[in-house]
């Protein structure tokens, strides 16, 4: 009889190379969709609201010692509603641009030990304002690009433990309902390259699948933007 989650879920599908244990953080609908992802592609998945409950939802799932992702997919209601910096009072910055930093600082703090004793790999996502910005939208950037620098400080301190840390940074439309305010606006991609479907929680999803593939071990600290093709970065 297995012990632990893994160990069943081994017995049903042996030698798969994929993430085994993972945890996913965060309320937005990549989230959701990453978990169904990894679920169906067999791994054992945990879920928490925050990371600071990450350790606690490992444990609680069975994953103690044997996780080999964790994702940090966070939303913050309200983020993607338009507003002049001018017009905020100190509490809603606080909300919208700090809050969600000291919980993707959580959320690294906790994952690494976890990932430390399996040498796995840390998926951040960030909307890609984090990248080129967006009109009214400067506590989501700002939250955003902080988050994007402390996942490369991470990088770069964590490879020497085998840890990855990966970017993922798609549209914001791929975060939350909310966000189909925006239609129209300048963070609208509608010239992409790639259609709808390449910019949607799914295919956030997938390429989160894809980071945890073999090859991807000779990878860290790496931005990839998921918005169809419509930025290419150099």
């Amino acid at each position: 009889m297995a012990d632990t989650a893994i160990e069943a879920d081994e017995a049903v599908a042996p030698g798969r190379s994929g993430p085994r244990g993972a945890v996913v953080v965060g309320p937005s609908d990549v989230a959701a969709a990453v978990v169904a992802a990894l679920r169906a592609a067999g791994a054992v998945v945990a879920t928490a609201e925050s990371g600071a409950d990450l350790a606690g939802a490992a444990e609680q799932a069975g994953l103690a010692g044997q996780v080999d992702l964790v994702v940090h997919a966070p939303y913050t209601p309200g983020s993607t509603a338009p507003c002049a910096v001018a017009d905020l009072a100190p509490e809603e910055w606080d909300r919208l641009a700090e809050e969600p930093v000291r919980h993707g600082l959580a959320a690294l703090q906790g994952a690494y030990p976890l990932l430390r004793a399996t040498g796995g790999s840390f998926v951040l996502v960030a909307p890609s304002v984090a990248i080129e910005g967006g009109a009214g939208l400067v506590p989501l950037a700002t939250a955003s690009e902080s988050l994007r620098a402390l996942a490369k400080s991470a990088a770069r301190r964590w490879a020497r433990d085998g840890i990855a840390v990966h970017l993922l940074a798609p549209t914001v439309f791929a975060l939350d309902a909310e966000a189909e305010a925006l239609r129209g606006t300048d963070v609208d991609r509608s010239e992409a390259a790639l259609g709808a479907d390449s910019m949607s929680a799914e295919a956030a999803a997938d390429v989160v699948l894809l980071l945890c593939a073999p090859g991807a071990r000779h990878l860290t600290g790496s931005t990839f933007a998921l918005d169809g093709g419509a930025l290419m970065l150099p």
